[in-house]
């Protein structure tokens, strides 16, 4: 027995509270009034007390279980009425189901014997068939196969020849007097026996011929479980397409849950849990993360435009100066979008720190004279799309120089395509970036290609954005943290904090 306490503001919201939860069979065990405040506002409140036994509570989440997201909705909206008749519409569609068929007959068909009784014919006199069987009762179809034998022997008689006296000499037409089991018995088959034995070789031979065309034909549908073309078993398919769900490469699950089927004993591939976890310490250990986000000096932020490179920039800033305190300095080289300088200006303004613009390599000699008192210096650069060897020298042209020892972060979007992301981290290859930094993730729904990026390009992830406050929306990457992005743990639990 299930017993909840429901407070609201009104009867109605603590009513729809019980049906939600416990379903529209709940009792009410008790309701009062409570004159104290409710919530923050101090509004007067109803308290419910409602129970429900564990066995209604459980068909109910079954039934539940059965809708899809939006039909759910309308299913906790619609009257009481209406949800006791889908629930008993539902359990009682599974229990049909579940049942086991009744046996057609409790005898075999083959053991099915005539009936035992005499049968009398109009004159009163037993039949000649129960006369002359009478120990064996066949059944009609047995009696009409032996009279088929019979008649065919009648018909293959021939009168012995009068010249023949010595019974002891075979004439060879005595050779068809004899009966069809004695002609088998000696292999002597008759043209009836001829023809049977010809009919079953056709039927072999079509069956052969059958079996030869459907060898030819392709065998696609067998083991078309998920992941099969890449030799992964049946009982892993549903992390193979989990995995997929969440945003990984094929290739990349596919490794992983091959080497997880070498590894596990085969008893143990049924266990799903196990797998899971096995594949999560998998991909825990082969995340790589930046060891100490802030240090260096120098910060440079590439990326495409709109990746969210400006953004990022500025939170970092606002958490070095707030949580961090270290002092820190802005330049941006992106003089090729309006307002992209003048933005950055106003941010160091907030901020109360220096500013400064780079409009070729050659300033970076001025600029460093004044940058011996800043702890940081983050460099917001133009979001340039590599695609041509003018653009990739007009970056390089405006980045530090390799004697200042720079570190270049990658700033990506999350909610780009997986495509996308490898083609861009191959081409801005050319400015050898030290880690990654992906934005957006509040937005995406697969984070499983943020994995296959480092995976493929071998490089440690540095920070995640996740929203637009500054500079509370700004975390350093840890493995834990793209663990719960890609297996969806910290939703999944709030789901089951919400059930109880």
């Amino acid at each position: 027995m299930q017993v909840k306490k429901f407070e609201a503001r009104t009867m109605k919201e603590a009513l729809e509270m019980v049906k939600t939860q416990l379903g529209p069979d709940a009792i009410i065990l008790s309701a009062r009034d409570n004159n104290k405040s409710f919530g923050l506002v101090g509004e007067g409140s109803v308290e419910i007390t409602a129970a429900v036994s564990d066995e209604t509570l459980q068909k109910k989440k079954f039934a539940e279980s059965r809708l899809r997201e939006q039909d759910k909705e309308k299913f906790l909206r619609s009257p009481a009425r209406q949800q006791k008749d889908f629930i008993a519409k539902v359990v009682d569609k599974q229990v049909q189901k579940n049942q086991v068929p009744p046996p057609i007959t409790k005898r075999r068909y083959i053991d099915i014997e005539e009936d035992e009784r005499h049968y009398v014919n109009s004159s009163g006199k037993q039949s000649q068939q129960q006369n002359k069987f009478p120990e064996q009762r066949l059944g009609a179809s047995a009696q009409r196969a032996i009279n088929a034998f019979q008649q065919q022997d009648k018909r293959n008689q021939v009168p012995a020849s009068p010249i023949q006296k010595n019974p002891a000499v075979q004439n060879p037409r005595d050779l068809n007097q004899r009966t069809v089991p004695e002609r088998i018995a000696r292999g002597m088959p008759s043209q009836m026996e001829s023809e049977v034995v010809k009919t079953l070789k056709n039927e072999i031979e079509s069956l052969k011929l059958m079996i030869n065309k459907f060898q030819q034909m392709p065998q696609s549908f067998l083991g078309a479980h998920p992941g099969s073309d890449f030799g992964i078993n049946y009982e892993m398919s549903f992390l193979y397409k989990k995995l997929l769900d969440a945003g990984m490469a094929p290739e990349i699950t596919a490794e992983i849950l091959v080497k997880a089927q070498e590894t596990l004993p085969v008893l143990k591939l049924k266990n799903k849990p196990l797998v899971e976890a096995w594949v999560a310490r998998y991909v825990l250990d082969s995340t790589k993360i930046v060891s100490n986000p802030s240090s260096g000096k120098i910060h440079c932020f590439v990326g495409p435009a709109g990746s969210g490179k400006t953004s990022t920039l500025i939170k970092m800033a606002s958490n070095l100066v707030v949580r961090e305190k270290k002092k820190v300095a802005l330049i941006t080289t992106d003089t090729y979008k309006v307002g992209a300088a003048d933005q950055m200006k106003i941010y160091s303004q907030i901020l109360n720190v220096p500013f400064s613009i780079v409009r070729h390599q050659n300033d970076w000699m001025q600029i460093s004279k004044y940058l011996g008192n800043v702890d940081c210096v983050l460099v917001d650069c133009a979001g340039l799309a590599m695609r041509n060897s003018e653009e990739v020298f007009m970056m390089k042209n405006l980045l530090p120089p390799v004697s200042m020892d720079p570190s270049l972060h990658l700033v990506l979007s999350a909610n780009s395509k997986d495509s996308d992301i490898t083609d861009l981290g191959r081409r801005y290859s050319s400015l050898n970036y030290k880690d990654a930094i992906f934005t957006g993730i509040d937005e995406s729904t697969q984070h499983g290609a943020i994995y296959n990026f480092i995976r493929r390009f071998d490089i440690p992830l540095h920070s995640f954005g996740v929203g637009t406050r500054v500079p509370e929306d700004f975390e350093y990457a840890t493995k834990e943290r793209l663990l719960d992005l890609i297996f969806k743990i910290t939703r999944v639990n709030q789901q089951d904090l919400q059930n109880l």
